[in-house]
This record gives C-alpha cells, structure tokens and sequence, in this order.
C-alpha cells in the first residue's frame, strides 16, 4: 500500500478531520441519570428509557453518531456494500481493498455471533445495536467506571440495551462495537481515497498521471498520514471487540475478559491523548486548499481572459521567467513538451504534462 510522501509535506495545518471530534465527543450524549453508587438500580431502571428521552435521527445527533449513507449504522442490518459502491472508482481503491475485506470478515463474525438476531431483527435488538453505535465515544469514556465495555453499554440510556430479557448478551455487545469500529475503519478508508480523487480532479490529473499524483499527495502527506493512522487504530479495535465477543460466546473466565477490557481501555485513553497531542502539529497542505501552481494558472487566465490551452501558453511563454503567485514557468520541454516550472515556496523544479494542463485548464473557473 502507497503512503503519502513524507519528505514532501508544506509548512501550515493540516486538515481537521471530523473523527478528531468523534474521539473527543461530549460526554454528555452517554450520562447516566443517576449517580454512580447506584449502577445496578440503574441498569434495572435505565436501559429502557420514556419514549420522550428516544434519540432521533435529526441534526441534533451531533458528531458522534456513524451514520451511513442509510441512516445510523446497524449491526443486524448493515455492510460495506454502499462503501463498495461509492468509491471503487476511485484511483485508491485498488490499495484499500485488501483493507475492506478485512474489515468484511469482521462483520461476518460479529453477525454469527449476532444470531438469530440477525434473522429475526425484533424491534428491541434493532434499537439497541443503533444505540450501540450511537453512544460508541460515551461508550469508551464510562469504560474506566464499570471495568466492562458491556457494563458501560447497558449503563447508558442512550444505548436502549433492555435491562431484562429478551436481551442482549455481553458477547453480542461486543460484537455490535466491533462491527461499528469496523464500519468506522472503513469510512476512514474511503475517506482517503474520496479526498485523493477529489485532490486529482480539481487539479486535472488522471489515473494514469503517476508523477502528478505523488507531487500532489506530497502536498495533502499530513492529512493523509493522519487518516491511515486513525483507519489502523480502528481496525485493530475492531478486530480485538470481535476477540472478545469470541472469549464471552465461550463463558471463559469473567477476570480474563475483564483484564483485556482494562487493558483496552489504557491504549484507548493514551491513542486520544496522543491524537490530541500532536494535533497542532500535522503539516501538509489541507485537503481541498489550491497549490501555487493552480492559483499561478489561475492569474494566467485571467491575464489571457481564456482558459483555451494556446492562448493560455502564449501568455505564459509571454510571462516566462516571472513570479507568478510563487510560480516561475521556465519554458516547455523541446522534446516531450511538458511544461517546465518552479514552485519559489519550495524552491523545487517540476513539470506538468501537456494533456493535464489542458484537463486542469477545463476545471478552472471561467473567466
């Protein structure tokens, strides 16, 4: 799998992404209604709260919430296929593959462990695995609190786990979070290969325009590399929920499983302190920014009032040697053609071809 260029990244702040406000969600979306002296009574009275107090799917959810392109991710229902679909065009996709059918496999042993619910989908395990996924962050905060994931997850209202049975098992509740964290992993993934191909199109590069490609993911290395760090982080939290799943389906020793929860809970803790640690300091262009040589072909056009390619060449070769917005065009190569430049922010020589000047010539604004 290719990793952004390290060497490569720009001086400035890289792309915030929206999973930063996932790991440091509110706390508020998981609280319990009454005070920590009294968790059994409150697994009695709060797993099935007043239809009043039920989430909603509107934008009052916050941040926090998985949401698919369906709704709020399901564990009796949902996949990767919508994933699949959206994003198997994009020119990542080949590299990630490997890496979703990964997070697959977890999916298929989080529903094994999920039946028959997976087959019968009563309506109380249906809001309970959306609950699950809904309350994830609360989820990982109150941990620390009960020694249990599962204790943590039937603690909270938000969950709608039902305090008594029909209900979910300890290992089907680990298995509803492996599948979310697998889902989130996922997301992740796509994440990066959406913002790459969003990268290519706005500055006019193909799929086959290997050396662009790996200028411009030098460019956005910093937002890049963040997003393959947190995928793997959910990966193996996925895969360790679905370790766990398998310990509790076999009714091991309730002390082992414990021991693995407190264990899972430290790195947990120490990752979102890191995370938040090095935040301020992830370099590389944000995602979605313009290079130099974009705003450069930018003033270009506006100078030649076209964005036709000869009229376009005509005004650089009249500029030629000049500081446009950080750009110095030096010339087009006597035997391949490519247009020759300078990034004077860099101090860095480069070029682009002739046929992706002209495709990113077509995606700038009109003059």
């Amino acid at each position: 799998m290719r990793i952004a260029c390290d060497g490569c990244e720009s001086a400035g702040h890289a792309h915030d992404s929206h999973r930063i406000a996932l790991a440091q969600s509110h706390t508020a979306q998981g609280v319990s209604r009454h005070s920590h002296d009294s968790q059994a009574q409150q697994r009695e009275t709060m797993a099935t709260p007043p239809a009043s107090d039920e989430q909603t799917d509107g934008p009052d959810d916050g941040p926090d919430a998985a949401v698919p392109a369906g709704g709020p991710f399901n564990a009796l229902t949902d996949d990767l296929n919508d994933l699949r679909l959206q994003h198997e065009h994009c020119w990542l996709w080949p590299q990630i593959t490997l890496e979703i059918d990964r997070l697959d496999d977890v999916l298929k042993g989080g529903r094994q462990l999920l039946e028959p619910l997976t087959t019968d989908r009563p309506d109380w395990a249906m809001k309970a695995c959306i609950g699950i996924a809904r309350s994830s962050p609360a989820i990982h905060q109150h941990v620390e609190r009960y020694d249990s994931y599962a204790q943590a997850a039937r603690s909270l209202w938000t969950t709608f786990i039902p305090a008594t049975p029909p209900t979910l098992t300890d290992a089907q509740i680990y298995a509803a979070m492996a599948m979310h964290e697998a889902r989130m992993a996922a997301e992740t993934y796509c994440e990066i290969a959406a913002g790459i191909e969003e990268e290519m199109a706005q500055a006019g590069v193909g799929h086959d325009d290997e050396d662009e490609i790996v200028e411009l993911r030098c460019d956005i290395a910093g937002w890049e590399r963040w997003h393959w760090h947190y995928a793997a982080q959910q990966v193996g939290s996925a895969e360790r929920f679905l370790l766990m799943a398998s310990f509790a389906a076999t009714a091991p020793d309730s002390s082992i499983i414990k021991k693995a929860e407190s264990q899972m809970a430290t790195l947990e803790r120490k990752a979102r302190a890191a995370r938040a640690e090095v935040a301020p300091y992830r370099q590389g262009r944000q995602k979605g920014a313009v290079s130099n040589l974009t705003r450069a072909l930018l003033e270009i056009v506006r100078a030649a009032r076209s964005k036709e390619y000869q009229a376009v060449r005509a005004k650089i070769k009249e500029w030629m040697g000049e500081d446009v917005e950080g750009i110095r065009f030096d010339g087009f190569g006597q035997y391949d053609g490519r247009l020759e430049y300078t990034d004077l922010t860099k101090n860095r020589v480069d070029s682009i071809a002739i046929d992706t000047l002209k495709r990113k010539l077509r995606d700038l604004p009109d003059v």
